[in-house]
């Protein structure tokens, strides 16, 4: 399950989240609620909305970048806490997953595969899926792909 939001994002956000994009972009931070920015608020009415339950309320939002220039993309997988699966097997889902396209420029390949389906990302579009979908990205022949994703969690995640 999922939904696509076009043009979710305004210019001046998107330049925001840009610069946001270059603190995570080697690793994974994490922010606590009370510490969420306007954006992060922003995306979070999305899911709200996504996931029909207005009682969602969550303790953190982890989030890092890609770019097509700088970093490997996905290959199949679902959005999970990485350290509880590696350190016991366990699997343990986010609320929900952001995928925030920030740049896309002349783009071949990189769409986002969710299912049977593909997403063509666009500038300023916000993907939201559900817990425990499987989704990869395509392999890009040229352009360029840059994202920002959040994965919303109402629990702590392992060794935080």
């Amino acid at each position: 399950m999922y939904r696509i939001i076009e043009n979710f994002f305004t210019p001046t956000e998107i330049q925001i989240l840009k610069l946001e994009s270059v603190r995570c972009a080697a690793k994974t931070q994490s922010t606590y609620r009370q510490q969420f920015r306007e954006l992060h608020l922003k995306a979070l009415t999305a899911v709200v909305d996504f996931l029909d339950n207005p009682e969602i309320d969550p303790l953190l939002v982890e989030e890092w970048s890609f770019h097509s220039d700088y970093t490997l993309l996905p290959t199949l997988h679902q959005d999970k806490d990485e350290a509880l699966f590696t350190a016991t097997g366990e699997l343990s889902f986010p609320v929900c997953s952001c995928v925030l396209y920030l740049n896309i420029k002349d783009l071949e390949g990189g769409k986002l595969v969710i299912g049977e389906d593909t997403v063509v990302p666009q500038t300023g579009m916000l993907v939201l899926l559900a817990p425990e979908v499987w989704h990869e990205v395509e392999a890009i022949a040229s352009g360029v792909r840059h994202s920002i994703n959040y994965n919303f969690w109402n629990i702590p995640l392992f060794n935080s």
